[in-house]
């Protein structure tokens, strides 16, 4: 086992692993970086992570680790739960960056000065540094001393520059949240401003990507791919980026809301295809941006989608969620069909007859592809009392026969939703609305009769079975209810339907009174009553089973 160094100071809290390093040579004589390469060498070092170096040439034990963070030496890799997570574009190893006040009252490298966005200090309320004062070049961590560029300049001698509130506020954030992450500092010890509270579950790697991917969606706005930006680890680049995010984050949501206007195209609001009306730059934010820890941003999105274009949700669109599809104002033929319980054809039919609102977009292809208004559906739903019948349903809900049904559409009784063609006059292709069927029973407002057998009553049940053959068929007395010649006063319990319409006695016999010199063609039973007659003197072999004029 190798000998330890002579001096060993113990890693400060949240200090940088590499800074550290620079520290521990610097105490022991080495003012460069580039010493552990020759200490290796020297003591006939084998490969080995960070953990063993430190151990074997410090004899510090595994506390002192506790207060080490971030990306280490290339020579001495650490372990990656010492990354925190982030990735590699946003921490800075080429170029160093510090405060120059922390430098001069602390004496090392704080962890959080290797983030790439992290370009302000919190405590100073100023500019973090990466140029000596003297030659005006970065300083790169394996040239110069620990508080000294290799030209010899101090690198606490330099003047201050001032920050933007917002900028100020996402620093502070950003400090806070990396203490989090190293278990330094509890969650709720953070403040109650608007900005912390928005920001409160979310973990500095995803707080990292959330102000990379606005800023550089805000500043860099017009490159084809605005997220690659060469030299990202200087302050000069990463400075406009991060002044963009935080004036975003700082007005959210009302900024956010403004940003996402200005990317999306108002000439797209009625396309078929959302692609069309947020553009590719929106498109891919939304797809950056889908950690559960960001939903605040989901939620913005969405409200955004929702308030301004006019389009149609289907299944392509995999990047919005059941709660935007159900809000969503337009839907497709497909979606319609399935709420009404019809088929895609019969709403194409209501469509064309002004039950609901439809249209078709144009589009570049030659498909047409129809799209519905959700409200309209859901008003025609709520006419229809919630119920669409088929042929062989109305029958049964009039409490009739399927031909019958046929016949009451042909007499103009019934106004059917939608009507087959005769090649496909099948009984599952027809649909009435409740509304039309209850309008043929007199309407939800007739009253049931307690005592429908009374002399004062007859039903139309009874009048088709005694009178149809003399010209009281069911289509003639429904015509005749309708046009206000006859009138329904209430319904037969025992009865369903039709047969349960029950009608004033006296009204029934003076109309039937005064229809029967209106008749021109009489069957023999009804001319022998006609004429007072027997039927018998009326039945000669020549007029059996004929009619009398």
């Amino acid at each position: 086992m190798p000998p330890l160094l002579p001096t060993r100071p113990l890693p400060q809290p949240l200090e940088s692993t590499i800074g550290y390093l620079l520290r521990l040579g610097g105490a022991n004589g080495f003012p460069s970086l580039t010493w552990l390469q020759a200490y290796r060498k020297h003591m006939g070092l084998p490969a080995q992570d960070f953990e063993v170096f430190f151990e074997q040439a410090t004899g510090h034990g595994s506390p002192a680790l506790l207060n080490l963070w971030g990306p280490s030496s290339a020579l001495l890799p650490i372990r990656p739960e010492k990354r925190l997570g982030i990735k590699n574009t946003y921490w800075n190893l080429r170029y160093r960056r510090w405060c120059p006040e922390c430098l001069r009252e602390h004496g090392y490298w704080r962890a959080e000065w290797l983030l790439t966005l992290q370009i302000a200090c919190p405590v100073h309320r100023r500019l973090l540094h990466e140029l000596c004062p003297s030659c005006e070049q970065p300083v790169g961590w394996y040239s110069g001393e620990l508080v000294r560029c290799r030209c010899g300049g101090e690198l606490a001698q330099v003047a201050r520059i001032e920050v933007t509130p917002p900028l100020q506020a996402i620093a502070s954030l950003l400090s806070q949240k990396f203490a989090t992450a190293c278990e330094r500092i509890s969650s709720t010890l953070l403040s109650d401003s608007g900005l912390d509270l928005l920001l409160a579950d979310v973990h500095v790697a995803r707080l990292l990507e959330l102000l990379w991917t606005l800023g550089c969606y805000t500043h860099h706005r017009a490159l084809k791919i605005p997220l690659k930006v060469q030299h990202h680890h200087r302050i000069e680049v990463a400075l406009p980026v991060l002044e963009s995010a935080a004036q975003i984050l700082w007005g959210w949501p009302a900024s956010f809301q403004d940003f996402m206007a200005e990317l999306s195209d108002p000439a797209q609001r009625q396309a078929l295809d959302l692609h069309l009306f947020i553009g590719l730059h929106l498109k891919a934010l939304s797809k950056a941006l889908n950690h559960p820890e960001l939903h605040f941003v989901r939620q913005e999105f969405e409200r955004f989608v929702t308030a301004n274009w006019r389009g149609v949700i289907v299944d392509r669109h995999r990047f919005t969620d059941q709660h935007l599809t159900a809000v969503q104002p337009v839907i497709t033929g497909k979606e319609a069909a399935e709420i009404l319980g019809i088929s895609r054809k019969k709403v194409v039919v209501l469509v064309s007859e002004g039950h609901i609102q439809g249209w078709y977009p144009a589009t570049k292809g030659s498909r047409r592809f129809l799209v519905v208004d959700r409200e309209s559906v859901r008003r025609f739903q709520q006419g229809c009392s919630g119920g669409l019948f088929t042929l062989v349903e109305a029958a049964r809900y009039l409490g009739t026969s399927r031909p019958r049904i046929r016949l009451f559409v042909a007499g103009g009784l019934l106004k059917p939703a939608f009507k087959p063609n005769e090649q496909k006059e099948h009984s599952a292709h027809w649909m009435f609305e409740q509304a039309e069927l209850d309008r043929l029973l007199g309407g939800l407002s007739t009253q049931m009769h307690s005592t429908p057998d009374c002399d004062s009553l007859i039903s139309l049940d009874q009048i088709c079975r005694g009178r149809a053959r003399d010209g009281a068929d069911l289509v003639t007395l429904l015509q005749a209810i309708q046009a206000g010649a006859l009138a329904i006063i209430a319904r037969d319990p025992c009865q369903q339907g039709l047969k349960g319409l029950l009608l004033d006695r006296s009204r029934f016999n003076a109309w039937f009174a005064a229809r029967l010199p209106e008749k021109q063609i009489f069957a023999l039973a009804a001319a022998a009553r006609y004429l007072g007659l027997k039927e018998h003197v009326l039945n000669r072999p020549g007029f059996r089973g004929g009619h009398f004029v």
